[in-house]
């Protein structure tokens, strides 16, 4: 594959999601820090929260560097050399190096699922077809902690997955021809709890150069810039702060909250 472009939409169900953080914590005896999934308090009546959260997203990638991905009026960009992120009229240049395809959001792991599903164990694959693509579907659930090489490494990779591909039961479609992941459903005690989609999909299709571009129009900010005025908001004056010490840096956001 050179080229993919369409459309990711995701799903979730806010209180099914606290349910399967609660159930492999419980599966493995570890607690899942940082895998934090929109919880909703026990006994809470949801309040201005929707029981549903769904997105839907517009995606290109040029492989090995470069992709886009639109939603919500937000973009995120990278040419290969360098990373924005922002609106259709004003993005931040990202500081270091370009952020890598991997990890561009839901398609970074579509196109990249090997290293999610590590504390998985798969049933036996079934020829489907999505989207027009011919596919395997497969089944999954977590594996048991007797297979795993340490308790560590497992938490980290049901960690990992519980904040990707969301589920305690699995079922996949993999791209026969590409091994990308097409759809996945995670579900806890046979609900549904969260689905990714590919949709409208075109791989290896010609891509414009422009695709990987600055909206056109739009203001480019850089790190420095955004800082500076976040320190000003905060009451800070940016030309007492060395904007290239993360020390100092710290300090004066500190002292901005206080």
């Amino acid at each position: 594959m050179r080229t993919l472009a369409g459309g990711i939409t995701t799903w979730m169900h806010r209180r099914r999601l606290d349910a399967v953080r609660e159930r492999l914590a419980g599966m493995f005896g570890y607690e899942l820090a940082g895998a934090e999934l929109s919880p909703v308090a026990p006994g809470a009546a949801g309040g201005d929260d929707p029981a549903e959260i769904s997105s839907t997203a517009y995606v290109v990638v040029a492989l090995p560097d470069r992709w886009r991905v639109v939603e919500r009026g937000h973009v995120e960009v990278c040419d290969g050399r360098h990373s924005w992120s922002g609106t259709g009229t004003l993005v931040t240049e990202s500081r270091g190096d370009p952020v890598p395809v991997s990890e561009a959001g839901v398609v970074g792991i579509c196109l990249y699922p090997a290293r999610l599903v590590g504390g998985l164990t798969f049933d036996e694959p079934a020829e489907a077809m999505v989207e027009g693509r011919r596919c395997w579907s497969v089944g999954a659930r977590p594996r048991p902690l007797v297979d795993t090489g340490s308790l560590a490494a497992l938490g980290l990779s049901v960690g990992r997955h519980l904040t990707e591909f969301v589920g305690v039961e699995h079922q996949f479609w993999f791209d026969a021809a590409t091994g990308i992941v097409l759809r996945h459903e995670g579900s806890i005690d046979g609900e549904l709890c969260s689905t990714i989609a590919m949709t409208d999909l075109v791989v290896d299709g010609p891509v414009s150069g422009n695709e990987f571009a600055t909206p056109p129009g739009a203001v480019v900010r850089s790190p420095h810039e955004l800082l500076r005025d976040h320190l000003a908001d905060l009451g800070i004056d940016p030309d007492s702060v060395d904007l290239d010490d993360p020390d100092q840096v710290r300090n004066a956001l500190r002292r901005g909250v206080e």
